[in-house]
């Protein structure tokens, strides 16, 4: 599965319920206001490996927070979402 965070604003709850059932054949992908969810709940990304889109990093002024020798995450490309799109289905944007 393939899940997209394009908020910021969950219910704590509902996000962490989200989170819990996430195995690692799914992929997590922040992208528009979700790139703020890691600063937002830490707790919640620490042991989990998810995509960041960069373009919405950089729109933001966020790059600092999201420092290449952090492996919690990668920061792909708009080409690259393509591709995590193709790999990874079904979809679920939240």
């Amino acid at each position: 599965m393939f899940y997209t965070f394009s908020r910021s604003e969950y219910d704590l709850q509902q996000l962490e319920e989200l989170v819990a059932q996430i195995t690692e054949q799914d992929a997590i992908l922040l992208w528009q206001n979700g790139v703020l969810l890691p600063l937002k709940y830490p707790m919640l990304f620490q042991d989990t490996h998810y995509y960041v889109l960069e373009n919405d990093v950089i729109a933001r002024h966020l790059q600092h927070y999201f420092s290449p020798e952090n492996t919690a995450f990668s920061l792909i490309s708009l080409t690259d979402f393509v591709k995590l799109t193709e790999e990874y289905f079904p979809q679920i944007s939240l």
